[in-house]
């Protein structure tokens, strides 16, 4: 080990600009979302409208966004991964002028979409990038730095809404990443370079885009809607879709959306299952802990949002040790068991907890899920292409982030049903379970960061 760690590459100033240029574009997408979420109820009295019409800003946004999800292989083998970022900011940017334009709930929702399908593929393809730039010895520390826009964003979402509603109008909700997202345009054109496929392509399996598009959708938007019985036949539908495009690609040979022959390659499946259940349980608890934080202290929006301060603490703390572990030849394996007991410890004082209670002590347990949540997720995202060609890490990513909306979705609508007829304690104890479950898939993780298992 000593000498593959004498002769490990450094970041050198090429591979930091290209993570800065994703970074930024990564981190103005993430903010949005999580700014526009405290803008529901101004946006409903802006447009005299009700608050169920005007959550379509939102639903709208996560719909467009996941239904473009599927075509993201395809674009960076189609055309350059570096040249599907770059357009994608672009419609991204568009969209964010469209909807600071917007003149009624009509119109803003029609930009919401747009927006959304800008952003859709931004992520997988940010990791896409980073994959073809870095090579296996300097995967984990970019992987690590593209992890940090995914820390603050949820803290900062909040307190940013928060100030530019009180001071300015909920048009600047839309329009304050405006200068930051042009700026990463015309970056990522300088600088995100990476190299297309020779030869014409494979064609797109269009057949397949719109099933898995619209299963995707469909499952989503059934979910968002958790404990309804039109939601569930929704989300039903949208599975039954999902699973036949699947039988669809198992018997063709040609092009294809998703290819279910990746789940026979043990570190990719055991890592994108893993990264199903963690998103269940990441994103379940990002919900619980401000309404929990909220019932027991009486705390507004602004305070519950800045309640996971210590959350996003513990994840930078932890995220960039764990790139530099695994470039280190640490052993992934063991890294994400050590995160998944961390982020038990750190879950289960809420799932014990009475939220007339004090809570003390439940910022340290906020910081120790940020520290376990690093430990047991960033590993992931390197182990996924462990013993994959350079060929499938467009298709990898494109299931894996597939897999991971519906985990975070999933593990949404599920406490949200939990929290409405069992309350806080049954929706912490099924956020812990699937910490617990998370376990299974670990343990066939490679124990190498590449080669050998």
């Amino acid at each position: 080990m000593t000498g593959t760690t004498a002769t490990r590459p450094g970041l050198d100033r090429r591979l930091l600009t290209v993570a800065g240029v994703l970074t930024l574009g990564a981190f103005t997408a993430l903010l949005d979302g999580t700014v526009v979420g405290v803008a529901t109820h101004t946006l409903a009295r802006a447009f005299s409208a009700d608050l169920a019409a005007t959550q379509w800003v939102t639903t709208a946004y996560l719909l467009a966004l996941a239904a473009v999800i599927p075509a993201t292989g395809w674009a960076a083998q189609r055309f350059g991964a570096g040249t599907a970022w770059t357009v994608s900011l672009a419609v991204f940017l568009a969209g964010s002028i469209l909807c600071g334009s917007a003149w009624s709930l009509g119109s803003l929702i029609a930009f919401r979409v747009v927006q959304g399908a800008g952003a859709g593929m931004l992520f997988p393809l940010s990791r896409i990038i980073v994959v073809e730039v870095a090579g296996r010895e300097r995967l984990g520390r970019m992987m690590a730095l593209m992890a940090v826009p995914a820390v603050f964003a949820p803290v900062l979402g909040p307190v940013v809404g928060g100030v530019l509603l009180e001071t300015l109008s909920w048009r600047w909700v839309f329009l304050v990443n405006v200068p930051f997202v042009a700026a990463g345009v015309v970056l990522s054109a300088l600088y995100v370079r990476t190299a297309r496929s020779e030869g014409p392509g494979e064609r797109l399996d269009v057949a397949g885009l719109l099933g898995v598009s619209g299963g995707l959708t469909l499952l989503l938007h059934g979910l968002s809607g958790a404990g309804e019985p039109v939601a569930a036949l929704t989300a039903a539908a949208g599975a039954l879709l999902l699973a036949a495009c699947l039988w669809r690609a198992a018997r063709t040979s040609g092009p294809r959306i998703v290819e279910p022959g990746l789940f026979r390659d043990r570190a990719f499946a055991a890592s994108a299952a893993l990264a199903f259940l963690a998103n269940f349980s990441l994103f379940a608890a990002v919900f619980l802990v401000p309404l929990f934080v909220q019932t027991a202290e009486g705390s507004g929006a602004l305070g519950a949002g800045l309640v996971l301060a210590p959350q996003g603490l513990g994840m930078l703390v932890a995220v960039l040790a764990a790139g530099r572990l695994i470039d280190l030849n640490g052993n992934p394996r063991r890294i994400v068991v050590t995160g998944l007991v961390l982020l038990a410890a750190g879950t289960l004082p809420f799932a014990l907890a009475d939220p007339g209670a004090g809570t003390a002590l439940l910022p340290v347990a906020l910081f120790v899920r940020g520290v376990g949540a690093a430990l047991a997720v960033s590993p992931t995202m390197i182990t996924l292409y462990h013993s994959l060609p350079p060929a499938k890490v467009p298709a990898a990513t494109t299931a894996n982030a597939i897999g991971q909306q519906v985990g975070a979705a999933a593990g949404t609508a599920c406490v949200a049903v939990l929290l409405q007829h069992g309350g806080y304690r049954p929706a912490f104890w099924v956020t812990l379970a699937a910490v617990a479950l998370c376990l299974l898939p670990a343990l066939f993780l490679p124990s190498s960061k590449a080669g050998t298992s």
